[in-house]
């Protein structure tokens, strides 16, 4: 299930604030990132799963955070703290946080023996890439693919700061640090485990220094890359 980053700010302990959206943290690459994949299904059915994209899901979250200040009236002088009325009050007239979106995707073969990773994306477009076709997909109908079922799985990129918060894409400003961070995630996982679909992606930069990153698989198809390092 997609993650709501600001969730904890209006229904929690406001362990996130929109300080974290505005304090310009950036991920400390020596602690590494995260991938969580969420969800997984059938290849064909891929074009049915609402992964979102991130500039949508970018907007949507500073948004939300003006839209809140502008109905109670809180802002960086005081912390953007929330007391209990004014959440009520916040939930009631806005709504709940936006959702983040899946920005990184895997596509596998499998078979009763084996699942194997072919293909490695990111959902940066408004239109599926499985809409009208994915290339990949079209090349897994090469006979040498007839044994294997195809599937894909969905996930969301985390970094951490210095001070081991949370850094989701969604936090990074501005929004074209963002989009570069999760091009350069794409082509460090490509890099590292060479999807036979892929081709070579352009030279890390921002993300040259990275220790590593834990794929966790969280859907249920979670014998596949389960707690991997890469």
């Amino acid at each position: 299930m997609k993650n709501q980053p600001l969730k904890p700010w209006i229904k929690g302990n406001e362990s996130i604030t929109p300080n974290n959206f505005f304090s310009n943290a950036l991920p400390n690459l020596e602690y590494g990132a995260c991938i969580s994949l969420d969800i997984a299904v059938e290849l064909y059915k891929a074009n049915t799963i609402d992964t979102g994209y991130l500039k949508k899901s970018w907007n949507e979250h500073h948004e939300y955070i003006e839209q809140v200040c502008l109905l109670t009236g809180i802002d960086e002088e005081n912390g953007y703290d929330l007391d209990r009325e004014e959440k009520w009050w916040v939930l009631q007239e806005i709504g709940e946080p936006p959702f983040g979106c899946y920005n990184i995707y895997f596509i596998t073969i499998y078979n009763e023996h084996e699942e194997k990773l072919v293909y490695i994306g990111k959902t940066d477009s408004k239109k599926s890439r499985f809409s009208n076709g994915h290339l990949a997909a079209l090349k897994l109908h090469n006979p040498i693919y007839n044994g294997y079922n195809k599937r894909v799985y969905f996930g969301t990129v985390m970094f951490l700061s210095d001070d081991k918060e949370y850094v989701p894409l969604e936090f990074i400003s501005p929004y074209s640090r963002a989009e570069r961070y999760l091009s350069e995630m794409e082509a460090y996982l490509i890099e590292r485990l060479n999807p036979e679909l892929n081709k070579k992606k352009e030279p890390l930069h921002l993300l040259e220094n990275l220790s590593s990153v834990l794929i966790q698989n969280f859907s249920e198809e979670n014998a596949f890359m389960k707690d991997f390092f890469v």
